[in-house]
C-alpha cells in the first residue's frame, strides 16, 4: 500500500507545472541548460549557460544548417568512401558506396536516426561544391565544412563555440555552451524544412531519436522538433523546439542521463508554457491619460486625452505582468506642473503631436520593457485676446436667431419700445411747451 501511495504522489509530482520565480531553481540532472522564446530571443531559464560543454550529435543541426546554405535539395549525390570513417558502434542511416540520394533524404538520415554517415556525405558534397573540385580528400572536406560551420555559428552570435567536425563525434577542439546551441537550436527551428524533417517520427527503415515527439515513448504534446546528442564525454543532450499558444520554445540540456535528459527537457518546456506568454501591453491610439490644459481657448474644454502612439505585445512572466508599471515623462516645454495623478500642460499643441513619452518598465529591476510617444487626440489652441472676441461674436451670431434667444428678445423688444415711448413723451411735451410759449 505504501509503495502505491508514493508511485501516485510521484507522478503528481512530476506532471504538475512547475511555477518558479526569477531566482527559483528547478530540479534539473544536466549541468547545463537554457530556455530561450524563439521568436525575442529572451532567456527564461538558463543553467551554467555560457560553460564550455560537448554537443555530441547535436551538432548535427548546425551541420543541416550549412547544408540547407549551400545545396539544393533535390541535388543528387553519390555515397562514396567517407562513410568508411564512422567508427564502429556509433550510429548509421545505412548508406553504402556508390548510392545515389538526394541532398533532401540525407537531411533525413542525418536528422532522424542521426546518420554520422549521413553527415560524412554531405559534409564531402558541401565541400566539393565550395572548392568546386572532385577529387577532394574527406580530411580536406572535414577541414572545409568545419570552417563554414564556425563562421555560421558566429554568425549566428554563438562565439563561445567550436566545431572541427559535421556529426559530433568527441574530439577537444569540438566544443559549445548551452547559450550557443539554444542559439543554432532557434535557427534550426525557424527553417521549415529542417524543423519538419527533425518532428518525422518514422521514414522508409529509420526511426526518430527524438523520444519526446508527440506519441513517442517519452512524448509531449508541444514538442515540434529538434535533435538528440550521446557520448560518454558530453552526457546525453537535447535541443527541442516546442510550441503552445503562441509561444516558441526552445529548450537546450546539456549533460544529462539517460532518461532524465526527457525529464529535463519536459520540466524546461513546462516551466515555459505556465510561466510565461505574450501580453498586449500598448494598444495603438489607446488613452493613456487624461491632462490638464492652463489656458485652453474660450469654450473648449480643458481636459486633453493623451493617447498612445504605437501598440506593443510584450514576452512577460506572469509576476512580470502583475507588476508592470507606467512612466510618464513630459515635454518640458509644454509642462506646467506634474504632481501625482495630475499634469497640466500649456496651450497651443497641434493635434497628433508629441506631448512625452510612457514607459512600461518592470518595477523590480526598472528594466524598461517598451518606450512610445505620447500624442495628443485633437487641437489645443491657446486662449487670447482675440479668440475671446471671436468666441463671444461667434456666441452672439450662433445664438441670435434660436428658440432660447425669445426672453432675451422679449425683453429687449420692451427695453427699446419703453425708450422709444419715453423719447415720443418727451418730444411730445416739448413741443407742447414750445406752442405755450408762443401764444
Amino acid at each position: 500500500m505504501f509503495k502505491i501511495m508514493f508511485f501516485v504522489l510521484f507522478s503528481v509530482i512530476l506532471l504538475f507545472p512547475f511555477h518558479v520565480g526569477a531566482q527559483g531553481e528547478l530540479p534539473l540532472t544536466a549541468s547545463a541548460v537554457v530556455l530561450m522564446e524563439q521568436t525575442t530571443g529572451r532567456i527564461l531559464y538558463s543553467r551554467n549557460a555560457d560553460e564550455r560543454r560537448y554537443p555530441a550529435s547535436t551538432t548535427k543541426m548546425l551541420t543541416a544548417l550549412v547544408v540547407y546554405q549551400h545545396l539544393s535539395l533535390d541535388t543528387i549525390v553519390v555515397v562514396g568512401s567517407e562513410i568508411r570513417n564512422v567508427p564502429a558502434g556509433f550510429t548509421r542511416a545505412g548508406h553504402s558506396e556508390g548510392e545515389t540520394i538526394t541532398v533532401e533524404m540525407l537531411l533525413n538520415g542525418l536528422l532522424i536516426p542521426s546518420g554520422n554517415d549521413s553527415a560524412m556525405t554531405l559534409a564531402m558534397e558541401v565541400a566539393r561544391m565550395v572548392e568546386n573540385r572532385q577529387n577532394i580528400s574527406y580530411n580536406e572536406a572535414q577541414v572545409i565544412f568545419s570552417r563554414l560551420m564556425n563562421s555560421y555559428a558566429a554568425a549566428l552570435g554563438a562565439t563561445g563555440s567550436n566545431f572541427n567536425n559535421p556529426y559530433g563525434l568527441h574530439n577537444e577542439a569540438h566544443f559549445t555552451t548551452a547559450h550557443d546551441m539554444a542559439l543554432i537550436g532557434r535557427a534550426f527551428m525557424q527553417n521549415p524544412t529542417l524543423a519538419q524533417i527533425s518532428a518525422t517520427v518514422t521514414i522508409a527503415t529509420w526511426t526518430n531519436t527524438n523520444l519526446m515527439l508527440p506519441g513517442a515513448a517519452h512524448g509531449h504534446p508541444y514538442i515540434t522538433g529538434g535533435r538528440t546528442g550521446f557520448t560518454t564525454p558530453a552526457g546525453h543532450s537535447f535541443v527541442a523546439g516546442a510550441y503552445h499558444n503562441g509561444l516558441e520554445l526552445i529548450a537546450v540540456v546539456l549533460y544529462s542521463r539517460e532518461p532524465d535528459r526527457w525529464q529535463d527537457t519536459r520540466i524546461l518546456i513546462d516551466y515555459g508554457i505556465f510561466n510565461f506568454s505574450f501580453r498586449e501591453i500598448a494598444i495603438e491610439n489607446h488613452l493613456a491619460y487624461n491632462a490638464i490644459i492652463e489656458n485652453p481657448r474660450l469654450g473648449d474644454s480643458e481636459t486633453l486625452h493623451v493617447l498612445l502612439q504605437h501598440g506593443h505585445t510584450a514576452l512577460l512572466s506572469h509576476t512580470e505582468y502583475a507588476e508592470l508599471e507606467q512612466v510618464f515623462a513630459f515635454d518640458p516645454l509644454l509642462l506646467v506642473e506634474h504632481e501625482g495623478n495630475e499634469t497640466i500642460l500649456r496651450a497651443p499643441i497641434e493635434e497628433g503631436g508629441a506631448v512625452g513619452t510612457v514607459t512600461f518598465q518592470l518595477p523590480s529591476t526598472g528594466e524598461p520593457v517598451f518606450t512610445t510617444s505620447l500624442i495628443a487626440a485633437r487641437q489645443v489652441y491657446e486662449r487670447t485676446f482675440d479668440s475671446d472676441m471671436d468666441y463671444y461674436i461667434a456666441m452672439i451670431r450662433n445664438n441670435i436667431f434660436t428658440r432660447q434667444a425669445l426672453p432675451y428678445w422679449v425683453a429687449f423688444s420692451g427695453v427699446l419700445f419703453g425708450v422709444i415711448g419715453i423719447g415720443v413723451a418727451i418730444s411730445v411735451k416739448r413741443r407742447v411747451r414750445k406752442l405755450i410759449r408762443h401764444r
